[in-house]
């Protein structure tokens, strides 16, 4: 059963900041700990502070000698079933590190080239170099090791989803940064669902199998594979072949086959070339984009379902369309909106929040969502020494009438030096738009902050694009809608 039917959620996975699991069943998805290597935002910040300290803490117990002391850091990665991901064919069962081999880890990471040589620096670095290691298991460590953080999501997306945690339950190990160990006494609210303990994992952080093996595929062929065919022209090396033409002079070659047979690809054959090598393996890690959000589609068809996007899409147009205006319908139309966003928008935007305090609970905003785009409109929104939007403020009016100044004001008002200023607001319809255009410009030239507003008609407008042309019809959208804010 998937989580969002036993919780009664009226939401399916694409209006879903999380991967909504099967209870019963490992999801094939995996963490990738490649995904925090450069944070797009707060969550992802500090999972990347927990990953490296905790990394650092078993490279610095392998320089004191102290092996033993370091096996012991490794064994608390223990088999996490709580996010019901990985391949188990079974019931949930994770893949983490027991005692045995935690010490075949170990002697891996004192004895392989890249150990040696000062290579490895973070997990990725293992998943790429060590043997034994794979998605499965980097998965299952990166767990352990941020689960402090997937714990405080979790609890936020229950809270969003006005879900009630019942109770507390002992949270299992926790990393304790800058402690270097391991604590076991915290309780915590996790919850338990028809029987199992779950936490949840932003979908915007998981990745297919296939996709994490293919980092090593890449590094190979684009990288190390070419540098060794180089290296033989160059030195006219033993793979060098001439080829003779009647119509042209003959040329030397080195086929990749050739490479491929003389050094094939193996974990250990690619850290002691990187070892030998260290420019190149910099170059693929600054070069190489190592890890790309999960589509929607596979989110739902690597499970066996199908995902009919047209057919999605004027479903959420008919719902909307459905919702009552007023103060009654209010809080549908929030989820609901939410959701849409939560589908238009991924993966720029990403966890939101429902209406939570500010100013010492002075003041609410409706919906606040991490900014973790890394290209296009939220990009700039977040590198833009004006808006500086580490995260999205969005303010739903569900008015039968437009919105006037007090709307404007109260967003206005929302913004500050620590979430940016910039923000979106919602409502049913927006008849009067050069007054209200006239009223976000002048926020805008007092320096108060950037404000967009959108409509039904604008929110119809963008589930009426297909696939292809949906993020460039948004980005002139919201591009179109800032110039015309900041005449």
């Amino acid at each position: 059963m998937l989580l969002s039917t036993a919780l009664g959620l009226n939401q399916s996975q694409p209006m879903l900041d999380f991967v909504d699991i099967d209870l019963d069943h490992d999801f094939p998805l995996f963490i990738d700990p490649a995904g925090f290597l450069n944070p797009r935002d707060s969550f992802a910040e500090k999972c990347k502070v927990d990953l490296q300290d905790f990394f650092d803490a078993v490279l610095k117990q392998i320089a004191k000698g102290a092996h033993a002391k370091g096996t012991e850091l490794l064994e608390g990665l223990k088999e996490p079933n709580e996010t019901h991901l990985g391949v188990s064919s079974d019931q949930p069962r994770g893949r983490g590190l027991g005692a045995k081999q935690a010490a075949q880890v170990m002697e891996s990471l004192r004895n392989s080239a890249a150990g040696k040589s000062g290579l490895l620096k973070d997990l990725t670095d293992v998943a790429l170099f060590i043997d034994g290691i794979g998605a499965d298991k980097i998965s299952d460590m990166t767990t352990n090791i941020i689960r402090r953080h997937l714990i405080e999501y979790t609890q936020q997306q229950f809270e969003f989803h006005n879900q009630r945690i019942v109770g507390t339950v002992p949270s299992g190990l926790l990393w304790d940064t800058g402690n270097g160990r391991w604590i076991t006494d915290d309780y915590d609210k996790i919850p338990v669902v028809n029987g199992h303990r779950v936490l949840l994992v932003p979908k915007r952080y998981v990745r297919w199998k296939g996709g994490l093996q293919q980092a090593t595929q890449k590094y190979y062929n684009h990288f190390v594979a070419n540098f060794i065919r180089d290296d033989q022209l160059r030195t006219n090396g033993k793979l060098v072949e001439v080829v003779v033409s009647k119509r042209k002079p003959p040329k030397r070659v080195v086929y990749k086959k050739a490479v491929k047979k003389e050094f094939p690809l193996t974990k250990s054959f690619i850290a002691e070339f990187s070892s030998k090598n260290p420019k190149e393996y910099e170059k693929f890690r600054r070069q190489h984009d190592r890890f790309a959000p999960v589509g929607i589609r596979t989110l739902i068809e690597v499970k066996g379902g199908t995902f009919e996007e047209s057919k999605f899409d004027n479903g959420l147009i008919l719902a909307l369309r459905k919702i009552a205006t007023g103060r009654k319908s209010a809080t549908e139309y929030h989820h609901f909106i939410t959701g849409v966003l939560t589908y238009i928008f991924y993966p720029d935007l990403i966890s939101p929040s429902l209406e939570y305090d500010i100013d010492d609970k002075r003041k609410r905003i409706d919906i606040a969502f991490l900014n973790s785009a890394d290209t296009g409109f939220f990009k700039d929104r977040k590198d833009d020494a004006f808006t500086r939007a580490r995260e999205v403020t969005v303010e739903c009016k569900n008015y039968a009438d437009d919105i006037a100044n007090p709307e404007i004001d109260q967003m206005g008002g929302r913004f500050d030096q620590l979430r940016g200023l910039f923000g979106i607001i919602l409502c049913r319809k927006n008849d009067n738009k050069p007054l209200v255009m006239k009223r976000c410009q002048d926020v805008f030239r007092k320096q108060r902050g950037l404000i967009i507003v959108m409509d039904d008609e604008d929110i119809e407008l963008i589930l009426s694009q297909n696939t292809t042309t949906r993020y460039a019809y948004v980005q002139d959208l919201l591009r179109q809608r800032m110039r015309e804010v900041s005449r």
